[in-house]
């Protein structure tokens, strides 16, 4: 089976579902004074927010009824083109209702942030065009601080995954719900000891050519058990299997 879109597959099914976790906690906490409460999402590469449908997702959505996590499969609708991660981080808060959206989006490649400007379905988008560390350094002196952080960094950005690892330590230690992808066995990456000082647990895509990382934390890893099942059936149809890289040094707040 052709595996085209793999990695977009597993990211957005474990995004989904920590992000409407997240939000839903939100939810409950309510407005000021009053006011409907706002979620604030932060996206690190956005891109231009429409995709072609991944080639593996009609096998996926064959077995949706294998899946008890929903909010991914709700979202992504029938439609000729796929959301990118923040669009369908739109489409998952405008689902629960309750809450205001409103994200900030960058992508170093102005064209893509052109793009992106005409892919909005709702709420209010802000639009940034740095690098991404830069973007971070930057968003997190604007109020309110984002309720949760994806970064993604791309494959061909050498320093992308140490600086993804450096970056999920600055947000454990800010209680900031994130997700964090990284390259498995990749030289030069070492998401084991990342995942060893903040006590938290990486999911793994593993099989040929399908290998792939995922880390959450700030709060967003209270979704890992929920998902664990539907992560292991998601492995199967996609042709891999899931491995979940657990801490191997003591961690106070480990939580899986």
């Amino acid at each position: 089976m052709d595996q085209g879109g793999t990695d977009i597959i597993w990211n957005q099914f474990i995004l989904a579902a920590a992000l409407t976790r997240t939000a839903r906690r939100e939810r409950e906490r309510g407005g000021e004074d009053g006011e409907e409460p706002r979620f604030s999402y932060a996206d690190t590469h956005a891109g231009g927010g429409r995709l072609p449908p991944p080639a593996a997702l009609a096998a996926v959505l064959a077995r949706r009824d294998v899946f008890a996590s929903r909010a991914w499969l709700d979202a992504i609708g029938g439609r000729d083109d796929h959301p990118g991660s923040w669009v369908l981080a739109g489409r998952l808060v405008g689902t629960l209702g309750g809450l205001d959206f409103e994200a900030d989006v960058n992508d170093i490649d102005p064209a893509a942030i052109e793009a992106a400007k005409a892919s909005r379905e709702g709420g209010w988008v802000r639009f940034w065009s740095h690098d991404w560390f830069s973007f971070l350094r930057h968003r997190f002196v604007l109020e309110p601080r984002p309720h949760f952080v994806f970064i993604d960094p791309p494959p061909d950005d050498p320093r992308g995954p140490g600086y993804a690892m450096d970056a999920a330590i600055l947000l454990d230690t800010l209680d900031t719900p994130y997700m964090v992808t990284y390259p498995v066995d990749a030289p030069g990456v070492q998401p084991q000891d990342v995942i060893d000082q903040i006590g938290r647990s990486g999911l793994e895509l593993r099989g040929a050519g399908l290998e792939r990382g995922m880390l959450l934390g700030g709060g967003a890893e209270t979704v890992v058990l929920d998902i664990l099942a539907d992560l292991r059936n998601l492995a199967e149809v996609l042709g891999g299997e899931l491995s979940v890289r657990l801490p191997q040094a003591p961690a106070d707040d480990y939580c899986i």
